[in-house]
């Protein structure tokens, strides 16, 4: 079929660009602006493996989607006291993605795809300057990100301040999104059922506190908290229900809250760190999420560093989601997309990079399968469009003395 799905949020893009990335620092921020200017050039290309036959409504084996992408950090001290900092992001998508779930003849579910036809890319520049006191900072970003059928413009305020004598630090952050999206072919007479335009905006604040536990260990926790209102649902996902097709159709408000952990320890006769990050959220769509990871970096040699990391991810699934519907809810809302479903993934990450004055190279492999058997609940029916991906990830940087 020649539906072309579009399969990824901006958010969900966002969380590409962290997979991506090959930093391992705590989370902090900085107490002085950037001693030097640099500039950090990040190359990415993720591939998700095919639909299985099994699992596919066609009972053959259909390929994913794709997307390769180049992002770029320069980042420069304007005086003493502030730091301006630019992050371009240009990236490439291809490919088939999930559509909607049926029944097969036993009534197992299985995915149908789109056609191999989605084309796009999308342009996303953020701008973020801050100014530095001896024992506090504040920050503002401005972002714009903008593809065929998707514009989102976000704003951001950051604060921090270290108490005198004190080894504790705290820090606040404050985020707003108005997103704008027209989806391609919306109300025409081939999917009639596709909206023609809609909106969505996202409040976002966390504030969170760093403690120096000894010479060789930091900890760091926090809390976050989001609320998205408007058109929440994905114009290109249909519901199968009572043997026909309906628009994917989601609540038009949402609230999560999370906790999160992070623990860096340094282990000095081995020139080695540890680190382990604790996630939990909760939203009032019932889902309900553990994310739980451990990083290993070493040093090689003089200029040489390895990193090599482990995730495991669970989630509860979406109060009006299932694989299909047998009968309409009685509130209209239901959706049969992967993302809301019940489910576990596991993924590992191998990176080596080397270091020599102010050049940094860096190479980095992930790859991630998402499966009904990792989740820690009980799940009923496996969804067939779980994915499986792998990331290979390049990183050229430089800082000018």
């Amino acid at each position: 079929m020649g539906e072309p799905v579009r399969e990824m949020t901006l958010d969900g893009r966002r969380a590409l660009q962290t997979l991506s990335s090959v930093a391992l620092a705590l989370p902090a921020y900085a107490a002085a602006p950037p001693a030097e200017s640099s500039v950090d050039y990040h190359y990415f290309d993720y591939r998700e493996a095919d639909l299985a036959a099994a699992r596919s409504a066609s009972s053959q084996a259909v390929p994913r989607y794709a997307i390769s992408g180049h992002k770029l950090l320069a980042e420069t001290p304007l005086g003493p006291r502030y730091g301006l900092r630019a992050d371009l992001t240009v990236e490439s998508m291809s490919g088939a993605s999930p559509w909607f779930v049926m029944p097969d003849a036993r009534g197992e579910p299985v995915q149908v795809m789109s056609g191999a036809t989605i084309k796009d890319s999308r342009q996303d520049l953020q701008l973020s300057l801050s100014r530095y006191d001896s024992r506090r900072s504040l920050g503002v970003s401005l972002g714009y990100s903008d593809e065929d059928d998707y514009q989102a413009a976000y704003l951001g305020l950051q604060a921090a301040f270290e108490p005198a004598a004190s080894q504790t630090s705290f820090g606040f952050g404050l985020s707003y999104s108005d997103d704008r999206l027209q989806p391609t072919e919306g109300g025409s007479a081939r999917f009639p059922e596709r909206i023609v335009k809609a909106s969505k905006d996202k409040l976002s604040l966390q504030a969170s506190m760093t403690r120096i536990l000894n010479r060789a260990s930091v900890l760091q926790w926090g809390l976050a908290y989001s609320r998205a209102s408007g058109y929440l649902s994905d114009p290109y996902k249909l519901v199968y229900v009572e043997g026909a097709t309906r628009a994917d159709a989601r609540p038009d408000q949402r609230s999560m809250g999370s906790f999160f952990l992070r623990l860096r320890r340094h282990i000095k006769h081995v020139q080695a760190a540890l680190h382990l990050d604790y996630r939990a959220t909760r939203d009032d769509w019932e889902i309900q999420t553990h994310t739980l990871e451990g990083r290993w970096a070493h040093r090689l040699a003089e200029n040489w560093r390895y990193h090599a990391g482990l995730r495991y991810y669970t989630q509860s699934q979406a109060a009006f989601y299932a694989p299909y519907f047998t009968a309409r809810p009685a509130d209209g809302r239901m959706s049969s997309d992967y993302r809301l479903s019940p489910y576990g993934a596991l993924s590992a990450l191998a990176q080596v990079s080397y270091q020599h004055q102010g050049l940094d190279l860096a190479l980095g492999l992930e790859h991630y399968q998402a499966d009904a058997a990792y989740a820690l609940g009980r799940v009923g029916a496996q969804n067939p469009g779980l994915v499986e991906f792998r990331m290979l990830s390049l990183r050229v940087a430089y800082r000018f003395d």
